[in-house]
């Protein structure tokens, strides 16, 4: 988790490219000549008209703003508001209340030199390249690495300089100022008026880059890959820095010179020639602008087997992806969207108008026939889903619009940087991986973080996959795409998994391996490997319990198959009792052992169950086929009295400790206290409300009979507050079935909201809701007013008896590819 500075890693004065793909990518530069481009952008407007037409209830703003408004500065990466010119309608930015002067670096982008935002007054005789600069020092950085020749200047309108030192110096300029079209125009005010213009020249320049562009857009689509971000680095640079790349290839092993694959050949060579193409008549229009230039003609174009090689060393050892950080709009909708110091309710009902899309699994209730406390619960609810599905839009079903919009938040950067990666070698189990630290300055804050323990300066390995959860050959295919057909992967994970010789690696990178496993979900990998390390210090804590919370893992998983956990979950529990018995001070290990002596998790499974106790005379409504239930008014399962008990009790206990704790559940972080620690609430919640009326009262709705039992795994009462948490997001819980117990009734708002019901069940004071917490998406419902406690618990319905009396074996087909958390795994 500790970070390292990306120039640590480089050699002195490295020079670092940042490549923006996604603004290149997404339609911002043209293709074709000026008519092409105006007919294209009649059939845009025509189709978007005709649209808005057919359907007069899509809300385009949320598309208009991401599409449009919502740009980055195409060196540094800060985020610009952008008003496009040709624009009608106002700007969607400036209606979101308190977005642009919170969550927004610059309001002036600086266009490229030769462009001008505004091209009224030039009667659309030219096309503006559409890169924008957050200020005139990122500006000139890109202009610099455009014009990367011997000089030690450059001379701008502006009458800036260029200075050629490390700070400033880029690799190659950002794509969208190389294919400007608009520099190679006739401008009094950029030339040697002694010389005579080119037009013809120029023109040819101009058709030749249009050329380059289109084969680029074609091959690469609306996403670019790394294969096709390599193709694109090799032919800007070998346009701009032909010269630079003999240099380039000699610091380079001879393994980055295999042999491309055909598709790859041919695509070189054609790229190859029109590079060198469009490059011929830039030199020739150079040297008549530039008369007493003496360089260029001793400059060469680069042969085809060195743009071959070239490209073949850029993509394999030359560039990564990295992710920025949230998107402003994910964290507006996280941060400003569900303050309520930030946003009036007025302001808050305006960003919800503009923010909604048909896309976005939403229910919107009509407020005009609500009163107003019911108004408040519904935007608040609105609030929270939107925040919710714009931070996790990769989740999103298959839909109009989905794509574009998954595509627009998740923003994905290459990183072009040959002397940073040099010292790096790719690894299926790498120990590090790209990462931005300050969000507002991006490109100046790359650095390398550490995934897993390492020893000090063994920052060594990274992943040139984006994804790893595939098997041995699945990723050894993918890897001799990207490295050539002769390419074997050396790494620990590859020869564990190919050989199963566990036995030569020492612990370190067997509980490395280990560990990723349980990020993927691989939980018999896990804990295949846990049991190896356990075989040469089998008193290691830290891996008694990791093999046990990945036996847990399973449980889920057996459920959805079998309707039960195949003994898994009280294998688990077992593993940590025994782990208990060698490590007793690990702090982890304690924590289960805690819990399991006092929801008789392990020690009362002998213990006689009377399924005709008085949960018989419980009664309760059923939703969704059996999926849910809530206990009727009539019959709760606690007093007033006892559920003000329990509220005292816990509040007594977290003023005399830690207080409320917010970091128990990793991915959905609750205001809890487990129940395990509250010693005066043990013989009331065990004895009186669990054993005796829960557990029967849950085998009857489930109808479970036989050696299937529903078990405890944790317990904790919530508090949420109007002023503080208010809510929970969607989500799915870490178990097979949960239950809410209501405590009080002095809020508004509140209550558990099941997506698939499309409504909220909330019980009344002392009644209980259940459901399948690990299959039914559902949410916490916003307290708008007061404070609500209750009291929740996550359970695993389990085989009982000779089956589990056994050690089970874990299957291979438990694997599942969700990632593992405690407590609960976001919808």
């Amino acid at each position: 988790g500790t970070h390292k500075p990306l120039t640590d890693t480089a050699d002195k004065g490295c020079a670092v490219g940042w490549c923006f793909i996604p603004s290149w990518t997404r339609g911002a530069l043209s293709c074709g000549s000026d008519r092409s481009k105006q007919k294209h952008d009649n059939n845009v407007s025509r189709k978007r008209q005709k649209l808005m037409e057919q359907s007069s209830h899509h809300n385009n703003k949320l598309e208009r703003l991401l599409f449009d408004e919502i740009r980055q500065c195409d060196v540094c990466g800060k985020n610009l508001l952008h008003r496009p010119a040709t624009c009608e309608e106002e700007s969607v930015a400036e209606d979101l209340p308190k977005f642009i002067e919170r969550h927004i670096t610059c309001q002036s982008p600086l266009p490229c030199r030769w462009c001008n935002n505004d091209t009224s007054d030039k009667n659309n005789t030219y096309i503006c390249c559409e890169s924008l600069f957050c200020s005139d020092k990122c500006r000139t950085r890109a202009e610099c690495a455009l014009y990367d020749d011997d000089a030690t200047t450059m001379q701008t309108n502006d009458q800036t300089s260029c200075s050629r030192d490390a700070e400033t110096k880029l690799l190659m300029p950002p794509p969208k100022l190389f294919f400007c079209r608009n520099r190679f125009q006739e401008r009094d005010s950029n030339r040697n008026n002694d010389v005579a213009y080119d037009l013809d020249l120029a023109i040819e320049a101009i058709q030749s880059l249009v050329a380059i562009e289109t084969k680029l857009r074609v091959l690469c689509g609306n996403n670019l890959g790394l294969e096709e971000c390599a193709l694109m680095i090799t032919t800007i640079i070998s346009v701009v820095s032909p010269w630079w790349v003999d240099d380039f290839l000699q610091s380079f092993s001879g393994d980055a010179h295999q042999d491309g694959s055909a598709y790859e050949e041919s695509l070189t060579e054609e790229l190859w020639t029109m590079a060198r193409s469009h490059w011929s008549i830039v030199m020739l229009l150079q040297s008549k602008e530039r008369s007493n230039d003496t360089d260029t003609s001793k400059r060469q174009f680069m042969s085809y087997e060195m743009f071959c090689q070239t490209y073949l060393c850029i993509k394999r050892q030359c560039i990564s992806r990295v992710a920025l950080p949230d998107h402003p709009l994910i964290q507006y909708s996280k941060d400003t969207l569900l303050s309520a110091d930030k946003l009036s309710d007025i302001e808050r009902d305006l960003a919800l108008d503009i923010l909604n899309h048909p896309c976005l699994p939403i229910s919107r209730h009509a407020q005009s026939k609500t009163s107003t406390d019911q108004q408040s619960i519904i935007r608040w609810r609105n609030a929270a889903h939107t925040a919710h599905w714009l931070s996790n839009a990769a989740s999103l079903e298959e839909g109009k619009g989905v794509s574009q919009i998954q595509s627009h938040l998740g923003r994905t950067y290459y990183v072009f940087s040959p002397k940073a990666y040099r010292k790096m070698q790719h690894s299926c189990c790498p120990v590090a991986m790209l990462d931005v630290q300050d969000p507002s300055s991006p490109l100046d804050s790359l650095s390398w973080l550490s995934l897993h323990d390492v020893e000090e300066g063994n920052l060594t390995s990274y992943s040139a996959l984006g994804y790893l959860e595939g098997d041995a050959r699945s990723r050894a295919i993918e890897l001799r795409k990207l490295f050539g057909s002769d390419f074997t992967c050396s790494c620990t994970r590859c020869r564990y998994e190919n050989d199963n010789a566990g036995k030569i690696f020492n612990q370190l990178p067997l509980k490395s391996l280990a560990d990723l496993a349980m990020q993927h979900g691989r939980f018999a990998d896990a804990i295949g490997l846990y049991e190896l390390i356990l075989e040469s210090d089998p008193c290691d804590g830290n891996v008694l319990h990791a093999r046990a919370a990945a036996v847990l893992g399973t449980a889920s998983t057996s459920f959805c198959d079998k309707g039960h956990c195949n003994g898994n979950f009280l294998r688990a529990q077992r593993l940590w009792k025994e782990a208990g018995s060698k490590c007793s001070d690990h702090p982890e290990i304690a924590l289960h052992v805690d819990k399991q002596r006092v929801y008789g998790t392990v020690d009362s499974l002998d213990d006689e169950i009377d399924d005709s106790s008085s949960s018989s005379n419980i009664q309760y409504s059923t939703h969704l086929n059996g999926k849910c239930f809530v206990t009727s008014k009539a019959t709760p399962l606690l007093s007033e009295d006892e559920c003000q008990l329990i509220i005292k009790t816990a509040e007594e206990h977290c003023n005399s400790s830690t207080g409320w704790t917010t970091t128990r559940h990793y991915a959905v972080p609750t205001t809890d206290i487990p129940i395990h620690e509250i010693t005066k609430l043990h013989d009331l919640f065990t004895k009186k409300l669990w054993s005796s009326k829960i557990r029967p009262l849950l085998r009857q709705q489930l109808k479970l009979n036989g050696n299937r039992q529903i078990l405890i795994h944790d317990a904790f009462v919530v508090r949420y507050d109007s002023s503080k948490q208010r809510y929970l997001p969607p989500h799915l819980d870490e178990s097979s079935h949960s239950f809410i117990i209501a405590l009080n009734s002095e809020f508004k708002g509140g209550g558990t909201y099941i997506h698939e019901l499309g409504r909220v069940l909330s019980p009344t004071v002392g009644g209980m809701v259940s459901f399948e917490g690990g299959s039914l998406l559902h949410s916490g419902d916003p307290v708008v007013s007061g404070i609500r406690y209750c009291i929740v618990a996550f359970c695993y319905i389990d085989n009982v008896g000779e089956q589990t009396a056994k050690t089970a074996e874990v299957e291979k087909d438990n694997n599942t590819n969700a990632p593992f958390s405690f407590g609960f795994q976001f919808g």
